[in-house]
């Protein structure tokens, strides 16, 4: 959903059935500069229902970046100048970056009465940011400061899902070794897996299938981890569930 205040079948109880997890193509850089608040809203959406009914989208969309208008300088036409304009970033936007320091950690805890979970403008904590955006370092100073792994944002997301829905694994893991939930499903039932599933991301899927997940867990949809691996063409993930469903036919 490109942002859940702006979901305007969100009452629609007919349509709820047909949500549908699905990756979207783009894949948000860390590197890039968020431009508001509300850039973390998803990894999957969803299209039109059958016979073209409107379906609601699922839990959160990945930032797109603007179009780039090209300047008269790009285009060969004449010398453009060009005004420097100094870029004002939120604590949580820092954290997306992996910008933030011990120092400033320390300031927003005197400033919000030592909760480092404190909100952005779209229900997001610093550490929905830094694991979306896959700030390792970021994401453990947090932690380590006492930041909520299982903190819920609109619709249920938490930061697992977040980290694994871009195929981050290593701050999957960092998650998980402290106490995230892997079983924990977003407001339509999609799980850490299923996002790690639809995005191809085996390293992920790995990290995740060693805490022994229910594949039998299904989505709203009635999808689960390795049917929406296969709906979605990800090979990799789609190898990594079956070895995984393998050895435990061994067993």
């Amino acid at each position: 959903m490109s942002s859940p205040a702006t979901n305007s079948n969100s009452d629609d109880e007919h349509s709820r059935s047909n949500w549908k997890l699905q990756l979207n193509a783009d894949t948000p850089s860390p590197n890039s500069t968020p431009t508001t608040p509300t850039s973390l809203h998803s990894c999957a959406g969803v299209g039109s229902g059958s016979g073209g009914a409107p379906k609601r989208k699922s839990a959160f969309l990945p930032y797109r970046p603007q179009a780039t208008v090209l300047t008269n300088l790009q285009r060969g036409n004449t010398e453009a100048t060009f005004c420097p304009i100094e870029v004002t970033l939120s604590f949580h936007e820092r954290a997306g970056q992996g910008e933030i320091t011990e120092d400033q950690v320390r300031i927003k805890l005197e400033r919000n009465a030592h909760n480092i979970d404190f909100r952005d403008a779209a229900g997001f904590t610093a550490l929905h940011w830094a694991s979306y955006y896959g700030q390792l370092a970021t994401a453990r100073l947090l932690v380590d400061t006492g930041a909520n792994v299982n903190a819920e944002a609109p619709e249920m997301v938490t930061p697992l899902l977040l980290a694994a829905c871009g195929g981050h694994n290593e701050v999957v893991r960092l998650l998980l070794d402290h106490g995230a939930n892997p079983a924990h499903m977003d407001i339509v039932g999609n799980t850490a897996l299923m996002y790690a599933a639809a995005g191809n991301h085996p390293h992920t899927c790995n990290e995740l299938l060693a805490k022994d997940p229910d594949m039998t867990a299904s989505n709203e949809n009635g999808d689960t981890a390795y049917s929406i691996a296969v709906e979605n063409g990800a090979v990799w993930a789609k190898a990594v569930l079956e070895q995984y469903l393998s050895a435990l036919l061994l067993l």
